[in-house]
Parts: structure tokens; sequence; C-alpha cells
């Protein structure tokens, strides 16, 4: 397929790439996409759909592939906004970080705020001691104070597939 040309706009879900493709794609035309949202979980890759957006599946941490792959992304449509979407407990904060350090681009967090948290607390679920030590480690990160000092005194934690939009 090396210098073929495929259209991933009239993809509605989603495509898997091997790593030893990533370095022969080429895009060509990202004028619709606005923002570029990584998920964390598959079921809210699946469930998740934003009109003029490109949705890239992460399955928690990224590896290498998908560090490079979100880096062609980024050199191929800078002026989109980039949003992370992912758990809201220490290691969706901790995977967002992760993304944000390692690829280098400005990633804001997406629905992996407070107001989320109380809109669907109905779902969460207590923290483990686990849990407690590393969002106390993580609450210095001003990024995610307020979220976290809530759901220390709240004793919560909400897993992303709860979100439904």
């Amino acid at each position: 397929m090396e210098g073929e040309e495929m259209n991933l706009s009239l993809l509605k879900q989603g495509i898997g790439i091997s790593g030893e493709d990533i370095e022969n794609i080429r895009f060509s035309d990202f004028s619709r996409i606005q923002k570029v949202i990584t998920v964390e979980n598959l079921t809210s890759f699946f469930r998740y759909h934003e009109e003029n957006s490109l949705l890239v599946y992460l399955g928690g941490y990224h590896n290498r592939v998908r560090r490079k792959l979100l880096q062609k992304i980024y050199d191929a449509i800078p002026a989109a906004k980039y949003y992370h979407f992912g758990d809201i407990d220490a290691g969706g904060f901790l995977i967002f970080l992760d993304l944000r350090k390692k690829t280098e681009i400005p990633f804001e967090s997406f629905r992996m705020d407070l107001d989320t948290l109380k809109q669907y607390s109905q779902y969460g679920k207590k923290l483990t001691e686990t849990d407690k030590k590393r969002l106390e480690k993580l609450g210095e990160e001003k990024e995610f104070s307020e979220v976290i000092r809530y759901m220390l005194e709240k004793n919560i934690k909400l897993e992303q597939e709860c979100i439904i939009e």
C-alpha cells in the first residue's frame, strides 16, 4: 500500500494501524478536523462521537507507536484543539499527564473535571487505600487539584465508561 492514499474521513469508528506501517503514513486532508480527542477506554471510544473530531483510542497508557501517530497528526494539523478523555481517577490523571509530557502536544483534559464527576456521581466507586495515596501525591497538580480534593472528601472515583453523552 505504500504510496496509496486512503480517505480516513470516511471511517466512522476508526482504524487499527500496525507499528510497522506508521512510518509510511502520509495525511492528505484534515480540513474538517477541529479537535483531536484521545480516549482511554475502548467502550467509550466506540460510544463517543463528536462532529469534526478525530478520536484516537489509547487503551490506557500510550505506547511508542501511538505516540508517533499522535505526533504525525499534530504535525499535520497543529491548529486543532487536542484533548484527552479518561477515567476520573489517579490512573486517568497520570495517563493524561504522561501523554502531554511525552508527546509534547498541548493536550487539555476532556470530561475529567469536577462538574462531570458530580453529574455522574451515582455511578462512582469508592476509593481504595492505594487510590487515596496516589491522589494525595497528585493533589499538588494544579490542573486537577479541585477535583482531587472533592474525590478525597467524598471518597469517590469515576470510570470513563459511566459518562454517557
